[in-house]
C-alpha cells in the first residue's frame, strides 16, 4: 500500500513536533535544575515534618461543642442612625463655622 504526499507530510510534522516538545521539556527542566534558588545554608536549614500525629487531640477538636457568641454585630441602617454620640448633616451645616468654611480658603494665585 503507497502512502500519499500527505500522509508523509503529517507524520513528519508531528515527529518534528514531538521531537521539539521533548527537547523543549528536557531544557526546562535542566534549567530549573541548575537555577534553584535554595543556597546551601538553607538547605541545611530545612528540616522535614515528623509524620506523628496525636490522634486523641484531633478527635477532641472534632468533638468540641460549638458555642454561640453572646454579641452579634447586626448591620442594619436604622441602628446607625440612633446610635448616640453621632452628629447628623443637620447639625454639622447649621454651625456658623461650617457656613463660612468654603468662602475662608482662597486659591493661590487668583
Amino acid at each position: 500500500m503507497k502512502k500519499s504526499k500527505a500522509q508523509k507530510d503529517i507524520l513528519y510534522i508531528s515527529i518534528s513536533i514531538f521531537i521539539v516538545t521533548a527537547i523543549w521539556v528536557a531544557s526546562n527542566l535542566y534549567h530549573a535544575y541548575v537555577t534553584s534558588t535554595i543556597t546551601p545554608d538553607l538547605k541545611i536549614q530545612i528540616v522535614p515534618i515528623a509524620p506523628n500525629f496525636n490522634t486523641n487531640i484531633v478527635q477532641k477538636i472534632k468533638n468540641r461543642k460549638r458555642i454561640a457568641p453572646v454579641f452579634e454585630i447586626k448591620n442594619s441602617s436604622s441602628e446607625a442612625n440612633t446610635t448616640e454620640g453621632l452628629s447628623t448633616p443637620t447639625q454639622a451645616a447649621s454651625s456658623p463655622t461650617a457656613q463660612n468654611a468654603p468662602n475662608s480658603i482662597q486659591k493661590p494665585g487668583l
